[in-house]
C-alpha cells in the first residue's frame, strides 16, 4: 500500500493491436506462472485495470515501486506510420485519457521524464525504454523508437490545462 506515486510508465504489450488484446493481456498477467503486471492493460476498445493503483506491479525494474505501469496494444518495432494508423490512435487516446485521470489523481505533472531525469527521482510520464536506460536492470526498448511520446504528452499536458 503506497501513498505516494511519482511516475507513469507507458508499454507496448508486444501484443497485436486488435479488439480483445487488453483483456488478453490482463489474463495473461493473471496466470500464477507470469512474473510480470501491470496496473492497466489499454487497446483501441478498453481499459482493463489489473492490479490495484496503491499496490506495486512488476513491469520497469527500476521504476516499481514509484511507477504507476500502461500496457498498451502494440509492439516496440511498430513504424511512425503504424503508430499513427486508426487502431494506434484509438488505443493512444485511451492511454491520454487515462494519463490525465492518473496525473490528477496522484499529482503527477505532465512532463517527459528521461533516464537522467529518473535517476534525479523525476516525476512525470516515461517509458520502459528510459527506465531501462536509467537503471540497467532490463533491456526493454519499448514503447519503441516511434512511438509518439512527446505527443501524448502534449495531449495530456493540454487537456489537464483546459480542466484547471
Amino acid at each position: 500500500n503506497r501513498t505516494r506515486v511519482d511516475l507513469i510508465v507507458l508499454h507496448s504489450a508486444e501484443a497485436p493491436e486488435k479488439p480483445g488484446t487488453a483483456r488478453a493481456v490482463a489474463r495473461w498477467f493473471a496466470l500464477e506462472t507470469t512474473k510480470a503486471s501491470a496496473h492497466y492493460s489499454v487497446d483501441a476498445e478498453e481499459t482493463i485495470q489489473c492490479v490495484p493503483e496503491g499496490s506495486i506491479a512488476w513491469a520497469a525494474p527500476g521504476a516499481h515501486a514509484n511507477g504507476l505501469q500502461i500496457e498498451m496494444a502494440g509492439y516496440a518495432g511498430q513504424t511512425v506510420s503504424q503508430w499513427a494508423d486508426q487502431y494506434s490512435c484509438a488505443t493512444i487516446t485511451r492511454v491520454v485519457d487515462l494519463c490525465v485521470e492518473l496525473c490528477r489523481r496522484w499529482s503527477i505533472p505532465a512532463a517527459l521524464i528521461g533516464p537522467s531525469a529518473l535517476l534525479e527521482r523525476g516525476r512525470g510520464v516515461t517509458t520502459h525504454a528510459f527506465v531501462s536506460r536509467a537503471f540497467r536492470k532490463s533491456s526493454h526498448t519499448d514503447p519503441g523508437a516511434y512511438f509518439p511520446l512527446e505527443h501524448l504528452i502534449n495531449r495530456v499536458a493540454a487537456k489537464l490545462k483546459a480542466a484547471a
